[in-house]
């Protein structure tokens, strides 16, 4: 899949114009705070919905903007397709999501175009909350089985609904709907269960491929068993919210059963955190057999730029990469062959140049 272009509005200080992109390598520079970053974020929005920085998406309006819109035309199995993703603010906070102009739903909107994300900035994998590590999970999983998010639906449903039972002091359809919380988490909690050990297995082959260090990171899915419910349902309805579930699950990165956050340094850290967005790349590669698009944003020098190098250049040919960094020497691996420069000012494309 090829994103051929990009245009937004009002999303955070990138300029309303649009953006074309070269087929395999884009590098995007220009000096701190003028919008690299946000150009890579507004095309994971067009494929997601969502931010790779952030879980608070009204983070990406621009400041007294009531709406914030992203279009671009991908390329995919031969024909060019238009995604269009509106948002806008208010209660209601609405959502238009199309597909040449068509109407769509979420899970046929986001099976449309496929996109990982890493960022240097952002290690919330390792040391944020328990619920990154769900959304880290889930994510990958929505990108090789469109049907979970119709999962995930169902279960925030009932969660929900039965939240409201449990704040109002009844009992008398619990039990309904303890059947029902159950029902729904568990394909969710297969899948996480599936996906996390899948993921294990890829990330252990990349790291000793490329002899890393830090090889005895251990990945553990721990779900939250709802067969516990009958036995904790006094409790629950004395915190008035389901204690056991889905939400409740934890992902755990250890090294020597001790938190990787607390063992590993901040430049492994950046490392483990690129090798599992390269294995999630394979992942969606065997699924598949194509390659998603890679943003590879504010690469610096903590990270181990040899391996960086090996593993980009092993990447499918079919890869379309777009990257950023504050200095234009960390970018040098992807300059190697045919590529486009954009220059941003102020949120603008200043100048773009092909080569070689």
């Amino acid at each position: 899949m090829i994103l051929r272009s990009i245009a937004t509005q009002s999303f955070r200080n990138l300029g309303a114009e649009e953006v074309a992109f070269h087929d395999q390598v884009n590098i995007v520079v220009g000096r701190n705070g003028q919008g690299k970053t946000n150009l890579l974020e507004a095309i994971y929005f067009l494929a997601t919905t969502k931010s790779f920085r952030t879980a608070r998406i009204g983070s990406v309006f621009q400041f007294e903007s009531p709406s914030v819109f992203v279009s671009g035309l991908l390329h995919r199995f031969g024909v060019d397709k238009t995604l269009s993703v509106g948002l806008e603010t208010g209660e209601t906070r609405r959502r238009a999501l199309l597909i040449n102009g068509e109407r769509v739903t979420l899970p046929a909107y986001v099976n449309a175009m496929s996109v990982f994300a890493y960022s240097s900035a952002r290690l919330d994998i390792l040391r944020g909350a328990p619920e990154e590590r769900r959304r880290f999970l889930d994510r990958g999983i929505a990108s090789i089985d469109p049907s979970y998010l119709e999962a995930v639906s169902r279960y925030g449903r009932a969660l929900r609904q039965r939240n409201a039972l449990l704040a109002s002091g009844s009992t008398s359809s619990l039990n309904a709907w303890d059947e029902e919380l159950s029902n729904a988490a568990a394909p969710l909690q297969r899948g996480r269960a599936a996906y996390a050990e899948a993921l294990s297995g890829a990330f252990k082959e990349i790291v000793a491929e490329h002899r890393y260090h830090v090889r005895d990171l251990a990945i553990e899915y721990k779900p939250s068993a709802v067969d516990e419910l009958p036995r904790i349902r006094r409790e629950e309805l004395r915190a008035r919210m389901s204690l056991v579930g889905p939400q409740r699950d934890v992902l755990v990165f250890s090294v020597d059963g001790r938190p990787a956050a607390e063992v590993l340094s901040g430049g492994e850290q950046k490392m483990v955190v690129l090798f599992l967005k390269f294995a999630k790349l394979a992942l969606f590669r065997h699924r598949f057999d194509e390659a998603a698009l890679f943003l590879l944003d504010d690469i610096d020098a903590e990270l181990d730029l040899e391996i960086l190098e090996q593993l980009l250049l092993r990447l499918p040919a079919q890869t379309q990469v777009f990257a950023t960094s504050a200095k234009e020497r960390f970018l040098r691996s992807l300059e190697a062959g045919p590529h486009r420069r954009l220059v941003i000012e102020n949120g603008r494309v200043a100048s773009v140049a092909d080569l070689p």
